[in-house]
C-alpha cells in the first residue's frame, strides 16, 4: 500500500513541475535576454565547424522529425515542443544537453548567447 502511494507521489510531482522561466535561465548563463537572435541560431544549425557534424546532422533541419546520432545511430526525439511537449521542460536536461552537444558539434561549449539563440531557434519550430 505505501508503495503504491509513493509511486502516485512521485508522478505527481512531475505531473506538477514548474515551467522553466526562460528569462531567468538566460541571465543565469549571462546572456543579454534583448539580443536573441533565431536566425544566427538557423545558420549554425546547418554549419560545419567540425567536418560532418553540424547539429542538423543528427536532429535534422526539420525539428518536428525524429533525428538519428551520427555515430550511434540512436534515435532521437524531434526537438519542436509542437510536437514533443517534453522538450525544453527541464533546466537541468537543458543544460545538460546543450553542454553536450555543443561540445560534440562545435569541439567547445556554446557562448550563452548561442544558447539561448538555440532555445528561442527550437521554440519557434
Amino acid at each position: 500500500m505505501k508503495k503504491y502511494f509513493l509511486i502516485i507521489l512521485l508522478c505527481g510531482v512531475n505531473a506538477y513541475a514548474k515551467p522553466v522561466n526562460f528569462e531567468k535561465l538566460y541571465q543565469s548563463w549571462g546572456a543579454d535576454i534583448t539580443k536573441a537572435d533565431t536566425k544566427k541560431a538557423r545558420t549554425m544549425w546547418t554549419q560545419e565547424f567540425v567536418a560532418g557534424r553540424s547539429c542538423a546532422s543528427c536532429h535534422t533541419n526539420n525539428l518536428k522529425r525524429y533525428g538519428a546520432h551520427i555515430k550511434t545511430k540512436k534515435k532521437i526525439k524531434p526537438l519542436s515542443v509542437k510536437v514533443n511537449p517534453k522538450r525544453l521542460a527541464s533546466i537541468r536536461k537543458i543544460n545538460k544537453w546543450l553542454k553536450r552537444n555543443c561540445k560534440f558539434t562545435y569541439k567547445r561549449e556554446c557562448s550563452p548567447q548561442e544558447k539561448m539563440n538555440f532555445i528561442e531557434f527550437i521554440k519557434q519550430n
